[in-house]
């Protein structure tokens, strides 16, 4: 364990509510955002790198955003779905 004459101070600048989020998620971790910054140092430390993959998320293809529209429309009740009791009918809908 460190004592106080071997720790410094370090900054930075981060959005109001994600400090206020991971405040509370810490916390339910049993542990606080210093303590899990500080962990997450001493292990980009240990692996030589950091222990996520950084990557780009490709954007959603047209397909999806316009399934997942029609899943919000669903839930707001702008849009009803066909029902179907058996699997005999979904067959015969998804024929037509």
């Amino acid at each position: 364990m460190n004592n106080i004459s071997n720790t410094t101070n370090m900054t930075i600048r981060i959005d109001k509510d994600l400090k206020k989020n991971v405040d509370i998620l810490f916390k339910n971790l049993g542990t606080n955002t210093n303590s899990a910054i500080n962990m997450f140092l001493k292990q980009c430390e240990r692996e030589q790198g950091l222990v996520f993959t950084p990557k780009m998320t490709p954007a959603p293809n047209k397909e999806l955003m316009s399934a997942l529209q029609e899943i919000e429309d669903y839930k707001n009740g702008k849009v009803q779905l066909p029902s179907f009791n058996s699997t005999k009918e979904l067959f015969k809908y998804l024929d037509n």
